[in-house]
């Protein structure tokens, strides 16, 4: 099984941004499930097409051009699963909120290739380390909105 994981600190530097404590933190990751267009730069359009309780199924569309379903799984406070229902590369996507060693905030996004992906990177020589940097991407960009959002909140309070 391949997995691309992608771990970044929440706040990384004293004064940089202010401080975002765990709760913000989740609400801003599940604001980013329903609202993905904003923190993740691959997608382009986004639709919740289905709710059923704590989950929900919503269509994505990535770089303009191929369209995916997920159905989002959340794990109060924690975690928020993306399983991928018609994307042939993964399994799932996964959002997770914890500490580092030092028990500062993290986020930490980890994609699992699918048996079809796997097949795929084999054909495409490209295709492990374009994904890996995708990934790497998108962890970064979530975090970086997430604290745009923070500070545009605390201004606005």
């Amino acid at each position: 099984m391949v997995r691309f994981t992608h771990e970044v600190l929440v706040n990384d530097g004293p004064g940089e941004h202010p401080e975002i404590k765990i709760d913000k933190l989740w609400e801003l990751l599940l604001h980013k499930a329903e609202n993905p267009v904003a923190y993740v730069p691959s997608i382009t359009e986004a639709e919740v097409i289905e709710r059923n309780g704590d989950e929900f199924v919503r269509r994505i569309v990535l770089r303009d051009s191929v369209t995916v379903r997920e159905r989002v799984h959340t794990e109060a406070g924690r975690r928020i699963i993306f399983t991928q229902l018609d994307n042939p590369d993964f399994t799932t996507i996964t959002n997770e909120i914890g500490e580092d060693e030092q028990g500062r905030l993290t986020f930490t996004l980890t994609a699992t290739v699918s048996a079809a992906g796997l097949e795929r990177s084999r054909r495409e020589s490209g295709f492990i380390a374009e994904n890996d940097l995708l990934f790497y991407d998108t962890a970064h960009a979530t975090i970086n909105t997430v604290r745009l959002a923070a500070a545009l909140d605390d201004r606005n309070h």
